[in-house]
């Protein structure tokens, strides 16, 4: 059968056919479908064009030529980034500066002990075959993770070659050469009067004995030191006790439980101990910085005398300044000092009257109230609250998915503890051996810094399952946040509860840690399970 087509539909709705030709179409139309439906269809389209060509125009709504509503204020981030800032200037103006400044006046400044020890090797000096060793399995390790990710493009030998030429050309490489004398394989150590040494000696020995010379820096890690000859640089020594009676032309810096010193320092002396005795003949030619437990300054020092130790006695000559913070002072009838003496404590000092003081003595006691009885501690609590609030918000914000994730794997909360258990340990020994080797320095800091993070951001995912656990499961992020302040809320009043304060944070940091990891672990199958899928097809 043969149909219309639609343009003579077109011509018979606007009547512009002939009339035969009409009446065959509509004959046509009441036995064929197709045709009948296309005909209705064009009649449609017709009639609502002609009503759309004599609609009258919509008039334009009122509520565009209204004027925008300015957005109320975002208190909520005002507040937040208020605790933030506060909590920042807190941190630096209340721990950070005067660490720092304090670290400065007892001689750990910028070319301090740590630095010279972490970053010029005389510390690793004595350690070649350990540090070889090490070494090697750094690179075979990283070299076996580069091999696995380019595992996909082994048909580019390009990029292959490069890589191998690489790791060729560093093993290549010349051994540092050591510029000191190491002594670390002896149970003892002696150094026999008349010989000398000229260079630096780093010593590592259960005890060690030095009646010769040593022209340079002396190092030592020990359990017992006996230093009774000539030192002409430095003495760094980290002991259990020294007993020092020879001279040293350098700087003393000690740190040993105890110490007993009867011989000489050209220069300052810095000092961490937790009982130190100096005879009355012992002579230091500068300043003397001391932090202990108990000291007994009967000695000369030629210049300051800067010291922070629970109980003192004084029976010696300073030159300069004696200033001490601490719970107890004994000064001597024999005591000389020539410039300002200074005493910050719990008790009364006591001063014999033969004591000869350039200025009388500046006392002030210390009454110490509790902690919980000062608006300080108050205040801290605020700010401590409002910096994990903080950082739990950006978190939330940035990664809500991931957030909502992490703080229902809490719900694990065995799996959680016995994971987070391991990782809080774990973690932090293996960056710590991956920063011994230049390979994995940038890794193993990499690495405890992430660690850092992830431990305060434990809080937070904790704290927002217990506000879910108290309000109900919350959809969404704002009903999040809710929940979120107040399981932070309730974490910082029960870490300082008595007794239960240190056991609640541990479990808090170990339960978030967990639960961090087991998302992790969720999110790398299924990655790995993804990018498997497209390769299997």
């Amino acid at each position: 059968m043969n149909h219309f087509d639609e343009m003579t539909c077109l011509l018979y709705l606007d009547r512009q056919l002939d009339p035969q030709r009409a009446r065959e179409l509509m004959a046509h139309v009441s036995e064929c479908s197709e045709c009948r439906a296309l005909l209705g269809a064009l009649e449609r389209e017709s009639r609502w064009l002609r009503e759309s060509l004599v609609e009258e125009d919509e008039a334009v709504p009122a509520r565009l030529f209204e004027a925008p509503a300015r957005a109320p204020a975002p208190w909520g981030w005002l507040i937040t980034l208020g605790f933030g800032a506060a909590g920042a200037y807190t941190l630096w103006s209340g721990l950070v500066e005067p660490m720092r400044q304090q670290l400065n006046l007892v001689g750990f400044g910028g070319g301090n002990v740590l630095t010279m020890l972490l970053f010029q090797g005389a510390f690793w000096k004595g350690w070649d075959v350990m540090r070889s060793l090490i070494e090697f399995v750094a690179i075979i390790s990283v070299g076996l993770v580069l091999l696995a990710l380019l595992r996909r493009n082994w048909r580019r030998w390009t990029t292959v070659g490069v890589v191998l030429s690489a790791f060729a050309c560093a093993l290549a490489l010349p051994p540092a050469a050591g510029a000191a004398e190491i002594h670390h394989e002896e149970r003892t150590y002696t150094l026999p009067s008349g010989k000398t040494v000229n260079d630096d000696l780093v010593v590592a020995a259960q005890a060690v004995n030095v009646e010769g010379t040593v022209d340079g820096d002396l190092i030592v890690f020990s359990e017992s030191v006996r230093v009774s000859g000539h030192v002409t640089g430095d003495v760094l020594a980290f002991c259990k006790d020294i007993h020092i009676t020879g001279q040293v032309d350098g700087n003393l810096r000690l740190s040993v439980r105890d110490l007993v010193f009867e011989g000489q320092v050209g220069k300052n002396a810095t000092i961490f101990v937790e009982t130190a005795e100096f005879d009355s003949k012992s002579q230091i030619g500068r300043n003397l910085y001391l932090s202990g437990g108990l000291a007994t300054l009967d000695g000369r020092v030629a210049r300051d005398v800067m010291a922070f130790a629970g109980r003192t006695q004084l029976n010696g000559y300073v030159g300069g300044n004696f200033k001490l913070r601490g719970h107890h002072l004994t000064i001597g009838s024999s005591t000389e000092v020539h410039g300002k003496a200074m005493y910050r404590g719990n008790f009364n000092p006591q001063v014999d009257p033969g004591a000869k003081l350039a200025s009388p003595l500046e006392v002030e006691i210390i009454h110490e109230r509790p902690e919980y009885a000062t608006p300080r501690y108050y205040w801290h609590q605020i700010l401590s609250w409002g910096a994990g609030f903080l950082f739990g918000l950006v978190l939330l914000l940035l990664m809500p998915r991931f957030f909502t994730e992490v703080v229902h794997s809490g719900d694990r909360f065995g799996p959680s503890l016995g994971i987070g258990a391991l990782v809080l340990i774990v973690t932090p020994i293996a960056a710590i051996i991956a920063c011994i080797t230049l390979v994995g320095l940038a890794v193993g800091i990499g690495t405890l810094l992430l660690y850092v993070i992830a431990l305060y951001s434990a809080k937070c995912f904790v704290g927002a399952w217990l506000g879910e656990k108290i309000l109900g499961v919350s959809a969404g992020t704002g009903p999040m946040i809710g929940r979120l302040a107040l399981g932070l809320l309730l974490i910082c009043i029960a870490r300082n509860l008595p007794y239960l304060g240190p056991w609640i944070v541990s479990i808090v940091l170990t339960w978030g840690l967990g639960a961090l990891a087991i998302t992790l672990y969720r999110r790398m199958k299924l990655l790995q399970a993804a990018t498997a899928a497209p390769a299997a097809v």
